[in-house]
């Protein structure tokens, strides 16, 4: 007995957990971003996003996490929490007001920092637990 075709194709469920990744990452970026501007540290806390954001990015794949986890947090989360527009214009902001050092620092330790740390992120080994939770499969049904 067939039940015909399924109602949803494949990529929904993954679009699902990409889009649910996103919310919070979107939206623990926003917070950073609202605290920096108050304290008047806007570029070094998207400089620290990235950086952050690169770490949590190399260890999900240096941990080999399973598919859906990537999607769920690498692609979602790291992919929202992360942000390459706001250092452009943060960049493209300090070469108009001829901070052209700054800004050159700025490229500069946000590319090296955030490299280095995707690579540190990729070379920690987490706890073995905590490794076979990332590689299990996550349930559709949400269980």
């Amino acid at each position: 007995m067939t039940l015909g075709p399924p109602l949803l194709p494949p990529v929904v469920p993954e679009m699902a957990l990409v889009s649910a990744g996103a919310v919070g990452g979107a939206l623990l970026r926003f917070a950073s971003s609202e605290a920096a501007k108050r304290r008047d540290a806007g570029p070094l806390v998207i400089l620290a996003l990235n950086i952050l954001g690169s770490f949590a990015l190399g260890s999900l794949s240096g941990n080999g996490a399973a598919r859906r986890q990537q999607l769920l947090l690498g692609v979602g989360f790291c992919g929202a929490f992360t942000t390459f527009s706001t250092f452009s214009m943060d960049t493209i902001t300090m070469i108009q007001h001829g901070q052209f050092r700054r800004a050159a620092a700025y490229v500069l330790a946000s590319n090296t920092l955030s490299l280095g740390a995707a690579y540190a992120g990729y070379c920690f080994k987490l706890p073995t637990p905590m490794v076979h939770k990332l590689r299990a499969p996550l349930k559709a049904n949400g269980g």
